[in-house]
């Protein structure tokens, strides 16, 4: 019989990771820096990829929802930290739309630039805000992983549709987290194909 449903988790130290904080996180700084030690966690036991994410209420700092990489772990190329925080933030508020008037704004802040994937995951979802620390190209240089086709003109593209967008926020600590997968030995699990 072919599955005919899909289920999707988070690894089980997320839970007690999220009681060593206080939320709100009111600053930026602290946003980032809670989802950077949120990627390094995932990175250091071993339960997915060198990212992570976190959707949160943009002017209270109100955590929603976070993600980590779990592609390798859940047999999903999809299970990516921003899809995963997003989800799981659409499941929490009961919508597919994020960006209804009903809700308060809501952020985006994730430890790399979205991929070509999860770029159209954040148009799709109601996200008005991202910050991003390290960069597409970081991502590639230091790892290995082929990030996809992005527009040129990325962050204008989100611009254009009312989603604000804070670039390299961060970036040297996001680079070091990176590097941290580097040298724990970190696989690059993009398609195997043929050029």
């Amino acid at each position: 019989m072919k599955k005919n449903s899909l289920s999707l988790s988070l690894p089980e130290w997320v839970h007690d990771f999220l009681e060593k904080y206080e939320f709100p996180l009111v600053s930026p700084e602290e946003r980032m820096r809670f989802v950077l030690d949120l990627t390094l966690q995932n990175i250091e036991r071993a339960t997915g990829g060198p990212f992570g994410a976190a959707v949160f209420e943009r002017n209270s700092g109100k955590l929603v929802s976070v993600g980590v990489n779990v592609v390798m772990e859940q047999n999903c190329s999809a299970a990516h930290a921003e899809m995963m925080a997003i989800m799981l933030a659409q499941q929490e508020l009961g919508t597919h739309d994020l960006g209804i008037s009903e809700l308060p704004e809501l952020q985006l802040v994730t430890s790399g630039k979205m991929c070509a994937m999860c770029l159209g995951s954040v148009v799709w979802s109601g996200i008005r805000e991202v910050v991003a620390s390290a960069q597409p190209e970081d991502v590639e240089n230091i790892v290995g992983f082929d990030e996809g086709p992005a527009p040129t003109d990325y962050d204008q593209q989100l611009e254009k549709r009312g989603i604000s967008i804070i670039p390299s926020f961060l970036r040297k600590e996001g680079c070091a987290v990176l590097q941290r997968y580097v040298d724990l030995g970190g696989v690059v699990y993009n398609p195997s194909r043929s050029a």
